[in-house]
């Protein structure tokens, strides 16, 4: 006989793989992902208006999208921790970032190396800085936030598909490589959760992923416009969002 123990975990663990607890959080969760969606939906008409695009981008993804999270997390009282926001096991996440990382460097390196002649100047630096401020959104909006919230709503597998699946389609204004960043998504999804903890994947793994697609693999991405003038206020308003909202106060200490 299986003991009452073991069945009883064996119980547990299916129900956080699969479950069926939906609650205002997944209505909450599917209407931040549809707005996100079709925001991006919406720069596609806009790209003959150029700041058009770029508030839509910058403010209505990016901020907005940093933003929404913070706040609602923090209205509900909840701490940043449950969605993988903290230094909890750092010592043991970043060295594991920073060896996927680097592997998938060696990756892109081996099957699409850089194109001949091609150097880390100052223009292609400032597309790198303005690349992070939108992974940084990436990181918070899909992986730690939208994947909470589904993750208690249908569980630990449905959560990671359903994150991949609307990250994928937020790129529809700028990048419409549907098929490749629904495996990326899925890629990182995964990997966030093993350890419930965005050091599993930013700033490394994700960082090189996102900078090397944009920045030299992808065929299809939108030029990215204005970097400099983008940067600079995006990344201050960024810092400013994450200070505002006590990140660093409210995570547990490193362990």
């Amino acid at each position: 006989m299986v003991p009452v123990r073991l069945r009883l975990d064996h119980m547990e663990f299916s129900s956080r793989l699969l479950c069926w607890h939906p609650s205002r959080d997944t209505l909450v969760a599917f209407a931040a992902g549809g707005l996100c969606v079709g925001l991006s939906l919406a720069m596609i008409p806009a790209k003959n208006t150029l700041w058009l695009s770029i508030i839509i981008r910058d403010f209505g993804q990016i901020l907005l999208g940093v933003l929404f999270p913070m706040a609602y997390i923090r209205l509900r009282g909840e701490s940043f921790s449950d969605f993988g926001f903290s230094f909890r096991k750092w010592r043991l996440f970043l060295p594991i970032n920073l060896i996927l990382g680097a592997a998938l460097l060696l990756m892109f390196l081996s099957e699409s190396p850089p194109p001949e002649g091609f150097r880390f100047e100052t223009g292609v630096l400032w597309r790198a800085a303005f690349v992070f401020c939108a992974l940084f959104f990436e990181l918070v909006f899909f992986y730690g936030f939208l994947r909470t919230l589904f993750e208690r709503s249908f569980g630990i597998v449905p959560a990671i598909f359903l994150t991949a699946f609307f990250y994928a389609l937020h790129h529809a204004g700028f990048q419409p490589e549907y098929g490749k960043l629904l495996f990326v998504g899925l890629m990182y999804a995964t990997v966030y959760r093993l350890g419930n903890s965005a050091l599993l994947i930013f700033p490394f793994f994700l960082g090189v992923g996102g900078e090397y697609d944009v920045l030299i693999q992808s065929k299809a991405v939108s030029p990215i416009l204005f970097p400099v003038a983008r940067t600079l206020y995006l990344f201050p308003l960024l810092l400013f969002l994450v200070f505002k909202f006590s990140f660093r106060q409210r995570m547990p200490p490193g362990r």
